[in-house]
């Protein structure tokens, strides 16, 4: 017996001697755990007045709840998964409405118990070598963050065609790290014994190479060390898509078991979408890292571990981009085994550097004790909301829908954007609404059980009932029945906090959790939207917005620009000799107006907290595209430091060419700072034309969808993929080309011929 605090990474259901067992992999205060409960019986609900069949291994109670309509629910507990996963196909065949059955087992169990992540351990456990099992333990909510055990993983192949059988694995690196451990290994291929069965890298400290004669043992030996080193999580690049992919086919051919995991079971790799993988490894994460990266909001010219290590590391790979890869790591393979366990180790080394340096795994583990979901899911919003809101909901006496009976009702409106005539403007102060749609949530008390509760009021007091409030929009919702005000109340003060104490992670975990509550509730993707929650939020935002410009016009101050939650406005001659007192005093006057306003149209308390976010002293604002309005989410702003932010124009968009972008930028530069600009233009132009430019010429563009699926139009980077990839063998995700007078060619063809007059109208 005894209690420990722990961090849980994993979870599972399956089967056990005809029983549910529940399995969760983490690590504690004294090392990685196991928890193994066999007690637990799946569930979910349907009305009392539903008839349904016997079912095997099924008991039916009554329960004190209430379906979203009113209904009387009852639960129906089953005593294994096989029972209980034939139990909702049954049902559904028959189209008996369910409600929760699509709530996987081991993410209730835990969030019913309101556990984010980190737990309170308490109960039988032994010790299986290094690793602690705990049987049916009371499981409490924890404030617990340990460090993590983590191996980066690469692997270097034969050139792979999609056409042919699969190619040589040559060689796989692992670099671990933890609290001040440090390991470097390099399983390389040797099939003729050339090389002593271990030695070092010289170059790098700490670096050993064993040589391994066939595929089957480099493998094995590699297995056993994950093993041994016994990491949490796992990284690379683009380590499950392709390198986890790679080692699974080759154990397959081989007849070996595919085991990374902390148990017997094999690593499963799923495509949830086009070149986006998960993998499933018992008792360990999977952190992959440019899709990853891209899912917590960091922004690169590309995803190319290259392009990231020289932007974040400010160093690069082995092997020179301008050299020719593939054929580099051939010859290091056949003529220089060591060189090639080098470049292999430190691609390694790159991605944990690159991950230290950039925080990411204790973002995702802030995140993950935020929302409630395993490191390597919570950028899924949908399920973040749902860990939130079904056991409050629960505790409210209601159950929620199945995602499947979901209807859509539509679209809701966007946020208001206005814009004025195009040109420059002087003296800018941007005012900005502070998280104005959770801000609206908590002002006027928007959320899915407000809205229920309020509904049956309407029906039995009419619509004056004391306890309804009307939003701007005249939707209706309960003053006293909700849950996501209170919840985002508290964590905005936590985020206040944790800015205080410059806690980034926690701030950043908690702004990105609060704004996905708009989102989540305007898609049918989740099983409690209801078309009128997002449009209660983006109407009263658009009514907010319409109202502050007409209260600072009402004040005699041109308002140049808006959109959604933020102003641009002109200041007065008067104010422009401090214009950073203008806008303190603008921002006043606003939240004054504000605060005044909503307590006394509705009768409630404004959350709403204008900000004064920057100044410009030079602001322009575009023409749209052949017209002489004023452009809309497209501006150029100078601040008084010297520099320029671009919203929306060619300079930060990546479909257009760095020349476009030179180009523009520089445009700016000398407009801002009123030096001569048409000669040169006239110049920069004859420098293209003499080829000076010609590496700064070239288009990117990813593929969404395949070369050969573009049948009725197309587009230019279409016809560079078709001419380097014509047999459609390569898979390419991404493609760069330029255009000729000949029409878009690929870059790998060479750039030659170039349509000067194309990139002079660009």
């Amino acid at each position: 017996m005894g209690s420990e605090k722990g961090f849980i990474l994993t979870r599972s259901a399956y089967n056990s001697k005809g029983t549910a067992t529940l399995c969760y992999y983490g690590r504690s205060e004294s090392g990685p755990f196991k928890i193994l409960i066999n007690s637990h019986r799946p569930l979910f609900f349907i009305e009392r007045s539903t008839k349904i069949p016997d079912l095997p291994g099924m008991e039916r109670e009554n329960l004190d709840l209430k379906t979203f309509s009113g209904g009387n629910v009852d639960a129906l507990y089953f005593e294994s998964l096989n029972s209980y996963y034939e139990g909702r196909r049954l049902l559904k065949s028959r189209r008996i409405q369910m409600f929760e059955s699509d709530v996987r087992p081991a993410d209730r169990y835990l969030m019913e118990r309101f556990i984010k992540g980190g737990v309170e351990l308490s109960g039988r456990h032994e010790l299986h070598e290094n690793l602690t099992v705990w049987y049916n333990p009371i499981l409490k909510p924890a404030d617990y963050t340990p460090s993590f055990k983590w191996i980066s993983i690469d692997i270097e192949t034969e050139p792979i065609d999609k056409s042919e059988k699969q190619g040589t694995l040559f060689s796989i690196a692992a670099h671990g790290t933890f609290s001040g451990e440090d390991i470097k290994k390099v399983f390389v291929l040797d099939r003729d014994n050339n090389f002593e069965n271990s030695t070092v890298i010289p170059e790098i400290k700490g670096a050993i190479i064993e040589y391994k004669s066939n595929e089957k043992d480099l493998i094995l030996s590699f297995l056993k060390f994950v093993k041994n080193w016994d990491p949490d999580i796992l990284i690379g690049w683009h380590v499950i898509g392709f390198d986890f992919r790679f080692l699974a086919e080759k154990c397959s051919t081989l007849h070996i078991p595919f085991t990374l995991g902390r148990g017997l079971k094999n690593t499963i790799i799923n495509e949830r979408s086009s070149g986006m993988f998960s993998a499933e490894i018992e008792g360990r994460i999977v952190i992959d890292g440019p899709q990853t990266l891209r899912s917590s909001f960091f922004k690169f010219a590309d995803f190319k571990l290259e392009t990231v290590a020289m932007e974040v590391l400010g160093k690069g790979k082995d092997i020179s981009p301008d050299e020719d890869k593939l054929k580099e790591i051939i010859r290091r393979f056949n003529n220089d085994k060591p060189a090639l366990a080098r470049y292999n180790i430190e691609d390694s080394i790159l991605v944990s550097e690159i991950y230290m340096k950039t925080g990411l795994i204790e973002q995702l583990k802030t995140r993950s004790l935020i929302t409630g979901l395993t490191m390597d899911r919570v950028n899924m919003s949908v399920a973040a909301f749902d860990h939130l809101m079904l056991p409050a909901v629960h505790r409210k006496g209601k159950v929620a829908y199945d995602v499947d009976d979901v209807i859509s009702g539509g679209h809701a409106a966007g946020g208001h954007v206005f814009t004025s005539a195009p040109g420059l403007y002087l003296h800018v102060a941007v005012l900005d609404f502070k998280s104005l749609y959770p801000t609206i949530i908590r002002t006027f008390f928007i959320d899915p059980i407000s809205l229920n509760t309020a509904l049956p009021q309407i029906l039995s007091k009419g619509q004056n009932s004391g306890d309804i409030l009307i939003t701007p929009s005249g939707h209706r919702f309960s003053r006293s029945e909700h849950i996501l005000p209170n919840f985002l109340t508290e964590m905005m003060k936590e985020r206040e906090n944790a800015k205080k104490v410059k806690n980034t992670n926690l701030s950043q975990a908690i702004k990105i959790l609060m704004n996905s509550f708009y989102g989540v509730m305007g898609t049918t993707g989740c099983r409690f939207y209801h078309p009128d929650l997002p449009s209660a939020i983006t109407e009263t935002g658009q009514w907010i917005l319409k109202t502050t410009t007409g209260f600072l016009k009402g004040m005699e101050y041109n308002v140049i620009y808006g959109d959604t939650d933020s102003v641009f406005v002109s200041l007065k001659e008067v104010e422009f000799a401090d214009p950073l007192k203008a806008g303190d005093k603008l921002r006043d006057r606003v939240n004054e107006y504000f605060n005044k306003k909503i307590k006394e149209d509705f009768g409630v308390e404004s959350r709403l907290e204008m900000e004064f976010e920057k100044y410009y002293p030079k602001f322009f604002l575009p023409a749209m595209r052949s017209t002489k309005e004023g452009a809309r989410k497209r501006y150029a702003g100078y601040l008084e430091d010297g520099s320029i932010e671009f919203k929306g124009l060619e300079v930060v968009r990546s479909d257009w060419t760095p020349l476009a972008k030179k180009f523009q930028k520089e445009l700016f530069e000398r407009f801002f700072s009123d030096q001569e600009i048409i000669e040169w233009i006239k110049n920069f132009i004859s420098i293209l034309k003499e080829g000076h430019f010609n590496n700064l010429l070239v288009y990117k563009k990813k593929l969404s969808r395949k070369a050969e699926e573009y049948t009725k139009t197309t587009p230019p980077h279409i016809k560079a993929v078709r001419l380097e990839d014509p047999e459609n063998k390569k898979g390419l995700k991404e493609i760069e080309y330029f255009i000729s007078l000949e029409g878009p060619l690929p870059l790998s063809m060479g750039i030659d011929n170039i349509d000067y007059a194309h990139y002079v109208e660009k």
